[in-house]
């Protein structure tokens, strides 16, 4: 009885090891055409949970399941994407990713003298309850946000969200603004939106205002997002407040998109276009 007992748990570790050992793991770089390191880079697959984001130097780590053989996708909001084949990175020892910047015609816009900045999205009924972000490194949480439509065209002019608590010592936050496209999400602005948080104040609004003109386009989708994109080397929890409202979740880097009957206290505010 003890030999067939014995033999099982070798059996299972044997297939355990196999498992292990036929794991794709990828380390690399990525870098933009000029050689300089790009920080947080979203790196992993199409409508899939697996997947990182490259730490503040452009470096990553990713571990690869047995069996999953599809391209893998790096992508940043101021480069185009790119696609990189199973055949090249499974066979890389360190890869480098050279990223080619995006080009985007930034539209001529026109506003009043008198315009002041309308609410475009945010106003809710505070939900029981807060919702939030967490993680360690490049192993984060998901971004979370609201999705909404307006019926004029707008340029933002701030992006509010009620921040409840941050058990960080310092994180760095991205924000997000998409285009929703069906299941694709296309970001409308060129440059990234960074903001470092701490742990020194609990309860304040965070206050974005883009350094660029992002315009919001009549009848179309739209989805602004948060999440922690780096925790420098610390676990920690963003705390947000939330309102009862459908929000969006995005799991890992790419992954599919979630509904929840809740969504961040995100408020977009923006001057209309005449």
């Amino acid at each position: 009885m003890k030999k067939n007992i014995l033999f099982v748990i070798l059996i299972a570790i044997m297939t355990i090891a196999s498992s292990v050992s036929a794991q794709t793991t990828v380390k690399g770089n990525v870098v933009n055409e000029r050689g300089e390191s790009i920080e947080y880079v979203s790196i992993g697959f199409e409508n899939d949970s697996v997947g990182v984001i490259s730490d503040a130097k452009g470096n990553f780590v990713l571990t690869i399941p047995a069996g999953l053989k599809r391209e893998l996708s790096f992508s940043h909001v101021s480069y185009l994407t790119t696609e990189i084949p199973y055949e090249e990175y499974s066979k890389s020892d360190e890869l480098t990713v050279v990223l080619k910047d995006k080009v985007v015609e930034l539209a001529e816009v026109v506003i009043g003298k008198k315009n002041k900045p309308k609410t475009i999205v945010g106003k809710g009924i505070p939900a029981p309850g807060l919702v939030g972000t967490s993680g360690q490194g490049s192993d984060l949480g998901p971004e979370g946000g609201v999705a909404f439509s307006c019926n004029k065209s707008y340029v933002i002019s701030d992006i509010l969200v009620k921040i409840s608590g941050c058990t960080f010592k310092q994180c760095m936050v991205s924000i997000n603004v998409y285009e929703r496209k069906g299941d694709q999400f296309v970001n409308v602005h060129q440059k990234p939106i960074y903001e470092t948080l701490t742990n020194e104040k609990s309860k304040y609004i965070l206050d974005i205002r883009p350094e660029e003109n992002i315009v919001l386009k009549p009848k179309t989708d739209y989805y602004v997002s948060i999440r922690v994109v780096d925790g420098f080397g610390e676990k920690g929890f963003l705390y947000l407040n939330a309102y009862m409202k459908n929000g969006l979740y995005r799991n890992a880097v790419k992954g599919k998109t979630k509904k929840l009957p809740v969504c961040p206290a995100i408020q977009v505010k923006g001057y209309e276009v005449e």
